[in-house]
């Protein structure tokens, strides 16, 4: 019972110690997909537990979790999904990435980032950058960074100078992890040295950090954290889209104002040019008329005059009429030009209207991705709420059943002390009837009744069998109801309590029965002295007077 106390006293105990070998260690795997994260925890724990076989996309898709034990230190890994999963998407993936705190609850010790040894791509930098973005930046104290496929280097100095040195973006890593990086070779047999060498670097991340583990208040912290960088970059992209849509209304009021004014010049010079061709024409028509005025002046002067006045009236309406239709002919172009315009105005309308609606769209479901995570937040909380009431009422029981011990205890103390105190009476009781039968000896009558005596004391102690039968099973049909109205969880250990009370007391009778059998036909063929004599050697806690 004590060992059960201690143990939901270390579940319930909020004080972080360093754990030892019998607490154990938790470790968090994280990593891109295919970066050995499956053959690493399977070289840790020193056996086969994962799936490691070959594959283009991620093998796992959920977490999983295994124990085990290293060098007398009980081990227990989390191995996490692929970043990058072929399967998932990148919110499911990091979703599963955080149920490592509730997997291994109270919280992970040592997050292991798993990177291969080669060159880091920008596929590896996002997912590193989506791993830090997802556990906060707190979980980098609680970090180690572990390098897979070390067959690859001839030896762990290389790694610094060839890999970490050469790369900013994987020294930056390294250094928010403290420094603290090994080299992992999973196809090497001795791998002992190199777990030991991990679990070293774990030790002093946990030394680090006093003790302390990632807990879920770290990464509630985080996803606090994430949903202010994504408000602010929705706030950014929202300036942004609102700054491009004043640039494109700007740039196409330009290009209408432009184009009009390209199409008033050209209205313009036409007209100019048209104008230039009808003086050209009437000059050159007035030129030729006064050639014949002339040449005819002197013989049809009177009627030459009428008629050229005619003429150039005849030439002034036709010159009119011409400029009439060129003046309609512009005015539709000037038409077509306007129509045009303004079946633009209302493609770009209906364009501005389709992305309104796309971004009412997109508001309405970030609306509902809050609401949901609202949901989700609250049902945490709840959960949470439930989890502690549920270990205030497991100390509660924990403390009533240490007491119910206590008390039974000091019940089976007192119950020895009275039998000593009966066994030391018996005992001067049994050397004053030796110094008697010695006295005795020689007196055969009082064989006789001292065998009277024997079978009145056997009917005697088998009346007080019997009586001490009955108040034992008075006294645990008690006890069985008294714990049946006071605990109901444990059942079946008071069960199995009271079934061993009660097969003690069997037993204790049974051996007293036997006694007192033995007793009687001792009686019978050995006599007063011989009587006694058995009974001290079987320690029986009566004799006969």
């Amino acid at each position: 019972m004590s060992s059960i106390s201690k143990q939901l006293s270390s579940i319930s105990c909020t004080s972080r110690k360093v754990p030892s070998s019998s607490v154990g260690i938790r470790l968090v795997l994280l990593g891109k997909t295919g970066s050995g994260k499956s053959s690493t925890a399977n070289t840790i724990l020193g056996q086969k537990v994962f799936d490691t076989r070959v594959s283009s996309s991620s093998v796992t898709q959920y977490c999983r979790r295994a124990c085990g034990e290293f060098r007398g230190r009980h081990l227990t890994l989390l191995e996490t999904p692929g970043v990058s999963n072929t399967h998932q998407t990148a919110q499911e993936t990091l979703k599963e990435s955080r149920k490592c705190v509730s997997l291994l609850s109270p919280g992970p010790h040592v997050f292991l980032f798993v990177i291969r040894i080669g060159r880091f791509t920008h596929e590896e930098k996002e997912a590193v950058r989506q791993l830090k973005q997802a556990m906060g930046s707190h979980a980098l104290n609680f970090s180690v960074v572990v390098f897979t496929h070390g067959d690859l280097l001839e030896d762990a100095p290389s790694l610094k100078h060839c890999l970490i040195d050469q790369c900013p973006d994987l020294a930056e890593l390294v250094a928010e992890c403290g420094g603290r990086y090994c080299v992992f070779n999973n196809q090497m047999s001795k791998s002992k040295e190199q777990v030991s060498e991990l679990l070293a670097l774990v030790d002093s991340v946990i030394q680090d950090n006093k003790g302390s583990y990632y807990t879920s208040t770290m990464l509630q912290k985080a996803e606090d954290d994430l949903i202010q960088e994504l408000l602010e970059e929705r706030r950014m992209l929202n300036e942004r889209e609102e700054l491009l849509q004043k640039k494109q209304e700007a740039a196409i009021k330009k290009w209408y104002e432009r184009e009009i004014e390209m199409v008033q010049q050209k209205s313009k010079m036409e007209m100019e040019e048209g104008k230039r061709e009808l003086e050209k024409q009437m000059e050159e028509k007035l030129a030729s008329d006064r050639e014949d005025i002339f040449r005819r002046v002197m013989e049809e002067n009177d009627r030459k005059e009428k008629e050229r006045k005619i003429q150039e009236m005849v030439k002034m309406m036709d010159i009119r009429q011409e400029e009439e239709e060129k003046r309609e002919i512009l005015q539709e172009q000037l038409d077509k030009v306007t129509k045009m315009l303004e079946e633009q105005s209302q493609r770009e309308a209906k364009t501005r209207q389709e992305m309104e609606e796309k971004m009412q769209r997109y508001r309405v479901e970030n609306e509902k991705r809050e609401r949901e995570r609202e949901l989700q937040q609250i049902e945490k909380e709840q959960a949470i709420r439930q989890r502690e009431d549920m270990m205030k009422e497991l100390d509660k029981l924990t403390r009533s059943l240490e007491e119910q011990c206590r008390k039974e205890e000091e019940r089976k103390k007192l119950m020895e002390d009275m039998l000593r105190q009966e066994r030391e009476e018996n005992r001067k009781e049994r050397e004053t009837q030796m110094e008697k039968l010695r006295a005795e000896k020689k007196i055969t009558e009082a064989l006789t009744q001292e065998l009277k005596l024997v079978k009145m004391k056997i009917e005697e102690h088998r009346a007080r069998e019997e009586n001490l039968k009955r108040r034992m099973e008075e006294y645990l049909r008690r006890e069985a109801e008294k714990c049946n109205k006071e605990f109901c969880a444990p059942k079946k250990q008071r069960d199995k309590k009271c079934s061993e009370m009660y097969n003690v007391a069997l037993r204790k009778s049974a051996e007293m029965q036997s006694t007192v059998t033995t007793a009687a036909g001792y009686a019978q063929e050995m006599g007063l002295v011989g009587l006694n004599a058995a009974l001290e050697t079987v320690r029986a806690p009566c004799s006969i007077q």
